[in-house]
């Protein structure tokens, strides 16, 4: 199964155009956006596996902002990190990553917790900043607040950092994330096509 899908955010000129692609060996996402952020340009290209229960195997992430800068970020089996071919046993008890950028990122999340309306779940993760390229681990938690025909609500906090509502559809592919992003449908892409 394969399908394309589309985020532009809410308040800042950008846009991402993702591929998800299902087959025997898992999921596999090939994403090329263009976004500003903090005033700064950027322009990425990334690639994301995960094994066929969207367990988080690789990153490729190569961002153009002022010169191109590439990582690689790889977790094994026993859950051992590495970046750029680098140990990062500071990574040790994150399981997904998060990319600053993309909404995309919160989906592996969210299919592998499947939490019911009313549940939590404290996860560690290893956030991407794709301005500065830097990896780090952090704590969030997931509260799904309902589940409706076709869409369900969670909220997303990490320390330090103002909670994001996050609407997503059957398969856990954002919609809408609070203020930032908003997925664009195929007629709203068709339209602007023609304008």
């Amino acid at each position: 199964m394969q399908q394309t899908l589309v985020w532009k955010p809410w308040n800042t000129p950008g846009v991402e155009t993702l591929r998800l692609k299902h087959d025997a060996n898992g999921i596999h996402a090939t994403s090329h956006l263009m976004q500003v952020i903090k005033g700064d340009s950027i322009v990425a290209n990334y690639l994301i596996d995960c094994d066929p229960r969207w367990r988080f195997r690789r990153l490729w992430l190569k961002v153009d902002n002022h010169g191109q800068r590439k990582l690689c970020l790889q977790r094994d089996l026993r859950g051992n990190w590495l970046l750029n071919g680098q140990p990062r046993p500071d990574l040790q008890n994150c399981q997904h990553i998060i990319l600053s950028a993309s909404p995309f990122t919160h989906t592996p999340i969210l299919q592998r917790s499947a939490l019911v309306a009313g549940q939590s779940q404290d996860i560690q993760v290893a956030y991407v900043d794709m301005l500065n390229l830097t990896v780090e681990a952090r704590s969030k938690r997931y509260h799904c607040v309902q589940h409706r025909t076709h869409e369900s609500l969670y909220y997303s906090q990490a320390e330090g950092r103002k909670d994001e509502e996050l609407c997503v559809d059957d398969q856990a592919l954002l919609l809408q994330i609070s203020d930032k992003y908003m997925r664009l449908s195929q007629q709203e892409l068709k339209l602007s096509a023609l304008a």
